[in-house]
């Protein structure tokens, strides 16, 4: 299916793949490698994976909450205590800059 189609879910209990992606919000790739650790089980019929629909809002429902920090829970925040890290960005090409690790010997003797 395309980015661009709707999907319409309404009225349905049982979704497939692309489906339940979309009802959970997530890309397709996502969710396939994520659904087992939520205790998402496919059910096979017909040669396709459907999920249930009750069962991924109830995984929803059961996942952790977002965590957000404002500027007033500044307090909070891990603190890095660690040396920064020397930028290696030297100009616009970055690390791509030739640079000759050894003088040059040529194999040849001149004749």
């Amino acid at each position: 299916m395309g980015a661009a189609e709707k999907l319409d879910l309404s009225g349905k209990d049982w979704l497939t793949v692309e489906e339940a992606a979309h009802y959970c919000g997530v890309f397709n790739s996502q969710f396939r490698k994520n659904a087992l650790s939520y205790g998402l089980k496919p059910r096979r019929f017909m040669g396709k994976q459907l999920y249930e629909k009750a069962a991924l809002y109830a995984a929803i429902e059961g996942a952790e909450e977002w965590q957000r920090f404002d500027s007033t829970d500044a307090a909070q925040r891990p603190i890095s205590t660690g040396r920064k890290a020397v930028s290696a960005f030297v100009g616009p090409l970055g690390n791509l800059t030739p640079v000759r690790r050894r003088e040059f010997v040529p194999r040849k003797k001149p004749s």
